[in-house]
């Protein structure tokens, strides 16, 4: 049974209940208690795990955020051995996350049978949940970021994968990790940027060492023209489901694929809301980023001058412009 449906059931019950927990055990495999809960009259939905104090440890800050807190508490029929540990949702505007959360601990800790090793897992988890609520927004990919996974997900299936295979292929998608640009191979990088509009195409431009050529190889800048429309064309859940199934057959590039969606903010929680929007290309563009490319570079800037972004002129690009022949070349040869 999922967590939310667990909840459903729980709050079903909360009418008859004034104060207190209303409370379902999970995992009766393992030996510690794990709970979800109800508390009246508050209505607020937690995660429960009822363990020993010293699987818990003295000392440490328990990881919080906007969404969660995580509380220490002694309940009736804790003894002088046990202590209960409460993950308790803080702010409604991220049900929707905490249950994905919350999903996500009871998934992670149902195979381990040690108690400490459990809950040194629910810390583990919570924390890379609490750097997610720190960069993300709890309603989801913006249209603009939604579009831009989009290309860097189409340059994957399309293009990389074909040419190096899909673990190297995903390993080689770096931009989900905060690097400089979207994909870095051996002896070359390559920068995704999309556009929808029809005429007079800009490309945003995030600082001024996107585009700076130093120590990459050779620099591509690749120019996704997309249409989009209401319900017409490949959605970006598409798209993640059509890669997933790509890489049916090897399940560590199928976790590394995993990992790095979330990193950038992708979850199926939102899939409603990302359907609504689909994209078809209508032209690819690579332009060699080399010599009196339009760019700012690091070294064009004055001391003092930092976090620059501007834009740049599709059409300047296009004398830079090269076959996506030679660019499949500079991709093999990183990999041979």
């Amino acid at each position: 049974m999922t967590v939310q449906n667990t909840w459903k059931l729980l709050e079903d019950d909360t009418p008859n209940v004034t104060s207190g927990y209303i409370t379902r055990r999970l995992l009766p495999e393992v030996t510690y208690d794990v709970y979800l809960a109800i508390e009246r009259p508050s209505n607020a939905r937690l995660l429960m795990m009822r363990v020993k104090h010293k699987s818990i440890g003295k000392g440490g800050i328990f990881p919080n955020s906007n969404c969660f807190e995580v509380r220490r508490v002694a309940l009736q029929g804790d003894d002088d051995a046990h202590v209960t540990l409460q993950l308790v949702l803080i702010n409604s505007r991220y049900s929707d996350i905490f249950t994905t959360l919350v999903q996500d601990i009871v998934d992670e800790i149902s195979p381990i049978a040690d108690e400490q090793n459990a809950v040194a897992a629910f810390f583990t988890r919570l924390r890379r949940w609490q750097a997610f609520l720190e960069k993300h927004s709890p309603e989801g990919l913006s249209q603009a970021e939604q579009q831009g996974l989009y290309g860097e997900l189409w340059f994957l299936r399309q293009i990389v994968i074909p040419q190096i295979g899909s673990r190297q292929g995903v390993e080689c998608w770096t931009g989900a990790k905060g690097t400089q640009q979207d994909f870095q191979f051996q002896h070359c990088a390559i920068e995704v940027k999309t556009t929808v509009a029809k005429q007079h195409q800009k490309l945003a431009i995030s600082s001024e060492r996107q585009l700076d050529d130093t120590g990459t190889g050779t620099l591509i800048l690749l120019h996704l023209s997309l249409d989009a429309r209401q319900n017409r064309g490949e959605s970006l859940p598409d798209i993640v489901v059509s890669l997933r199934s790509l890489l049916e057959n090897d399940p560590i590039a199928k976790e590394q694929l995993e990992t790095l969606l979330f990193e950038v903010g992708y979850l199926e929680i939102h899939t409603p809301y990302y359907e609504q929007i689909g994209y078809t290309p209508r032209e690819v563009n690579y332009f060699k980023v080399e010599g009196d490319f339009p760019r700012i570079i690091e070294a064009d800037l004055r001391n003092g001058i930092g976090d620059v972004r501007y834009t740049i002129s599709v059409a300047e690009c296009r004398r830079f412009s090269i076959p996506e022949l030679n660019v499949i070349s500079l991709i093999e040869g990183s990999h041979k």
